[in-house]
């Protein structure tokens, strides 16, 4: 199956979206959501359907909801991810039917270590397994046969699923798999940070070994992890055979203060730390994907490595909203992690009276210019050849090594001599356009090779030098020559994509064309140097 999500004409599309909040399905706040989307130049609504509406009465199925969001997603030409809360939503059981709530002798919580219950259902009850089940796959058949233009692109399971406040359920069931051997097939499952030397080298070892034994103090959680992960495993495989689709899961990740199961995260989710176990065992899962509230880069960067794996590809379904670590690092994602698909969470909150809040535009500029990058994204796709450059603080520029040139990217907004770039189709010397100027830059840039490349972004200005051979013998002077340099270009071009056909809408030469390229807010940049240079005649 291919990384990237696959449309209805067979077609992979890189997902640019918009998450609504939690109670806004069903409600005219959808209609606020998908006029967001719009205006973040988004193709993708991620809206939850819960499980207490399809049946508020025990075997009595309603779909009403399901069908008005792919009704509104459809009329606006966007693709829909349902996001199932069922059993867990952020480790708790809130939208679980009143039946379920009541009736606790049946459907069971799930247990701390003192013997008391938590808000969680026991991932070890039967009974709650075998209702959510039926539930989730009877809105898969209903999905299957309603949505047929295809706007349906995925379906997430569950939501941020984990146990609160404990690091396993302690349950007589629970206590008695717990002290059972770990089955054979997660011997070979890496859990790092254990304590212990047998889990780097499980694949040697023999006999009956506990979770204790084969994942030292992450033990409980990787055993928690198991469990939820069978039930996942049960409910999808189930739900595949009505509607052959991706499922995807989101996770309420690690990276955050201590990094305690059950006290700054939920526990048993698919965390990074046990992900080989979710693997192993859910395999109709199509990819585990990361929900990242966190705007410093540092923080950023370690939770894309983590789950952007060769067996996983980085898809971000929930993130900041809004702020200019969020449009800093959505560039990071798609260019240094090749992530298939960004997500921001909370679309309702960044918009008023039909336009975007001043703090959503910075990342609404950045999913904009993500987003029209889209073909090139997929075409490139861990290639090496597409490259994120954002503004850190106090930064004047930085550098890019392709294979051909240099690139020297400088931003606008700490530039001791900025040009207002006159002859730009946006007027940066308008008040309304100051923040083409002051705003901090960012950008992506693919090279196609053969000395073309493509621009998108916004408050930088870019330099291309073209790197000598290295049998040259006389490099510097090389270097020094204009004949070097972008003023080398055979054409520069502003345009857009249909589909996967570059359409040129402006050709710029001249003044527009002979000092450092800049891209503004909107622009796609096309840049054609010429790769024939001959120093000699």
């Amino acid at each position: 199956m291919s990384d990237f999500f696959i449309n209805k004409q067979g077609e992979p599309v890189f997902l640019a979206g918009l998450q609504c909040h939690n109670s806004s399905s069903g409600t005219e706040m959808i209609d606020t959501t998908i006029e967001a989307v719009r205006l973040f130049g988004g193709n993708l609504i991620e809206a939850p359907v819960y499980w207490c509406e399809v049946e508020k009465e025990k075997d009595s199925y309603d779909f009403s909801m399901a069908a008005e969001l792919v009704d509104k997603a459809t009329e606006a030409g966007l693709y829909l991810i349902p996001l199932w809360f069922g059993f867990s939503k952020n480790g708790l059981f809130t939208y679980a039917p009143e039946y379920v709530k009541r009736d606790c002798a049946v459907y069971k919580r799930a247990r701390n270590s003192a013997g008391i219950p938590v808000e969680s259902l026991s991932p070890h009850c039967a009974e709650t397994l075998a209702k959510d089940k039926k539930a989730f796959v009877k809105l898969m058949e209903f999905l299957a046969e309603y949505d047929k233009r295809g706007t349906v692109i995925a379906v997430q399971v569950e939501n941020e699923v984990g146990l609160v406040h404990t690091d396993r359920d302690y349950c007589q069931e629970a206590d008695r798999e717990f002290y059972e051997p770990v089955p054979e097939y997660l011997r070979g499952a890496y859990v790092p940070d254990c304590g212990t030397s047998s889990s780097h080298s499980s694949q040697e070892t023999s006999g009956s070994l506990s979770w204790t034994e084969l994942f030292g103090r992450h033990g409980a959680e990787a055993f928690t992890a198991w469990k939820f992960a069978q039930y996942i495993q049960a409910i999808t495989q189930a739900a595949k055979e009505k509607f052959d689709i991706p499922y995807i899961m989101n996770v309420s990740i690690e990276v955050n203060e201590y990094e305690a199961p059950g006290y700054c995260y939920v526990s048993g989710g698919p965390v990074a730390r046990v992900l080989d176990i979710w693997k192993k065992t859910a395999a109709d899962i199509h990819l585990f994907g990361p929900d990242i509230y966190l705007a410093a880069e540092r923080d950023y960067r370690k939770a894309c490595k983590l789950y952007g794996r060769e067996d996983n590809p980085l898809f971000i379904p929930e993130s900041l909203n809004s702020g200019m670590g969020a449009a800093l690092n959505m560039f990071l994602a798609a260019g240094d992690y090749s992530a298939v698909g960004i997500c921001c969470f909370g679309a309702e909150s960044i918009i008023s009276n039909g336009v975007l809040l001043p703090e959503a535009e910075y990342t609404a500029r950045s999913m904009r210019a993500i987003a029209a990058m889209e073909p090139l994204l997929i075409k490139y796709y861990k290639t090496g050849r597409v490259y994120s450059v954002t503004q850190a603080e106090f930064a004047q520029w930085q550098y890019v090594k392709t294979d051909e040139y240099h690139i020297v990217a400088k931003f606008l907004s700490n530039d001791p001599k900025p040009q207002n770039y006159f002859g730009s189709r946006i007027n940066t010397n308008a008040l309304e356009q100051e923040f083409c100027m002051t705003e901090r830059g960012r950008c992506l840039i693919v090279d196609c090779g053969g000395g073309e490349f493509y621009i998108s972004g916004l408050g930088v200005c870019l330099s291309f030098l073209k790197r000598p051979d290295v049998e040259d013998k006389t490099p510097y002077a090389h270097l020094g020559s204009a004949l070097s340099g972008q003023l080398n270009f055979l054409s520069i071009e502003e345009g857009h994509f249909e589909g996967s056909q570059w359409v040129c809408e402006y050709m710029r030469n001249g003044d527009e064309a002979n000092y450092q390229l800049y891209v503004h807010p909107g622009q796609v940049i096309r840049v054609r140097l010429n790769p024939e240079i001959r120093w000699e005649e």
